[in-house]
């Protein structure tokens, strides 16, 4: 039994050949169609704009001595965390957060 290797190498040949030639059109029909996608547009659901309203509409004001004081107290070891406070502020963003996407 033989088997004919010039002919699976020409059939391999037309597959390459088929392949370059789609990616070719491919290519060229990216061009228009980036043209076409020029045209999106987009829409905020509900969610997102109550988000937009809780973000303040300007900068806040900075307290640079304070957070000067509070860098050389983390630096020296002397700041204190005070843990009950901070479990109430996480509490009340998390109650605010979730009113926000109810």
């Amino acid at each position: 039994m033989s088997i004919n290797i010039n002919r699976q190498a020409t059939q391999k040949n037309i597959v390459v050949e088929q392949n370059k030639a789609q990616k070719q059109q491919d290519v060229s029909n990216q061009g228009v169609s980036a043209t076409q996608k020029n045209q999106d547009s987009v829409q905020l659901t509900s969610q997102a704009k109550s988000l937009n309203k809780i973000q303040p509409s300007s900068e806040p004001q900075v307290n640079k001595q304070r957070v000067e004081t509070l860098k050389a107290a983390i630096l020296n070891g002397d700041y204190k965390i005070n843990t009950e406070r901070l479990a109430e502020k996480l509490s009340k963003f998390e109650g605010d957060f979730g009113k926000a996407f109810a």
